[in-house]
């Protein structure tokens, strides 16, 4: 199968060009292992790519849930989270006795929608641009038109749920200046797979520590394409989602406050089988960048991804712990309150 080429102009430094880190054996070995699960992906692609894609998706959504049979540490986190969401985790986020049996079914039908994400996203390399986006339902990106003719940068925050590639790739099919922050710190050739990809559709990569090229994006008025579920972080902005403490990255708010640059919550639905559609929260501002306000605005995304996630909570593709045990949730509820109370912007903020 040829790999997807970038339009000319496109450009982002290439993963497999960094400095080689120390030879060590635990780094072969992971590098033996990242090899191969790249080598896997792309003989799956060459052959989903050849298939009927109901059959396969049918097929994906069957098998996916043998992950959750047969990995207890992501059963443990998958039955938390869908525990939370559900409401009937108890403090520590564990399901409540006698709540099991509605726990494990949530989080059974939770790895089946993945799979089916799985199998979609095996198969865009084999499609064209103008395919992908026909599955897009674009009603709500008035919204972008909007900025683009006041030249207005957005921060988009989303969650890891209905199909992220596909909503991109029907972006760059209306040529909007789209910017993706990603991690290649693991996996370096499968980042390189899915940068080259995302570049064919006219959507740029950029590395997530490369503040420099996120800022110049924001100048020209393109949109930062952020996900924020990574699982509890101590170092992130405290907020309430599903009703619990947690935090979310301060990343989306800091950048917003100095990019002056609206965050806006969004989520590619699944309507039907082969059928999306890309649905907007409001603009949220993170004003003077304070303590108070990033808190604020922090809150008010985690709020709006929820009303979004509750729409459609079997898509949301969350395999990372979100909420940490009662104790810490304490911590987190009073350190809100001081900085709730912070109203003049620090002079040194991360945007991390």
């Amino acid at each position: 199968m040829s790999e997807p080429q970038p339009p000319q102009g496109v450009t982002t430094p290439s993963p497999l060009r960094r400095q080689a880190q120390k030879r060590t054996p635990g780094y072969l070995a992971r590098r033996a292992w990242e090899r191969s699960v790249y080598a896997g992906y792309r003989l799956l692609m060459a052959v989903i790519g050849a298939l009927p894609p109901r059959p396969v998706e049918a097929l994906f959504a069957t098998l996916a849930p043998l992950a959750y049979l047969l990995w207890p540490a992501k059963r443990r986190i998958a039955d938390g989270n869908a525990a939370v969401v559900l409401g009937v985790a108890d403090p520590d986020g564990r399901p409540l006795s006698g709540s099991e049996s509605l726990v494990r079914a949530r989080s059974l039908a939770n790895y089946r929608t993945y799979g089916r994400y799985a199998a979609e996203l095996l198969r865009l390399p084999s499609r064209t641009l103008r395919e992908i986006a026909t599955d897009v339902d674009l009603t709500e990106t008035t919204l972008l038109d909007d900025f683009h003719t006041r030249g207005q940068a957005a921060i988009f925050v989303g969650f890891h749920a209905g199909n992220n590639e596909l909503g991109a790739a029907a972006l760059g099919e209306r040529q909007y200046d789209v910017n993706v922050v990603a991690d290649d710190s693991a996996f370096p050739e499968m980042y390189e797979l899915l940068r080259r990809l995302r570049a064919s559709w006219g959507i740029k990569v950029i590395d997530w520590k490369a503040i420099r090229e996120v800022f110049t994006a924001l100048k020209r008025g393109g949109v930062i394409v952020l996900l924020s579920d990574w699982g509890y972080k101590p170092d992130g902005i405290p907020c309430t989602l599903f009703g619990r403490w947690t935090t979310l990255p301060s990343g989306p708010a800091v950048l917003s406050a100095r990019g002056n640059a609206p965050i806006v919550p969004f989520f590619v639905r699944r309507e039907a089988p082969g059928k999306f559609r890309i649905l907007f929260g409001a603009p949220i501002s993170a004003g003077n960048g304070s303590p108070a306000e990033l808190l604020r605005a922090t809150q008010e995304t985690a709020t709006a991804m929820e009303q979004l996630m509750r729409t459609e909570p079997l898509q949301w593709n969350c395999f990372k712990p979100m909420w940490p045990n009662a104790a810490t949730q304490q911590g987190l509820a009073e350190t809100a309150a001081k900085m709730a109370s912070e109203t003049t912007r620090r002079s040194a903020e991360s945007a991390s």
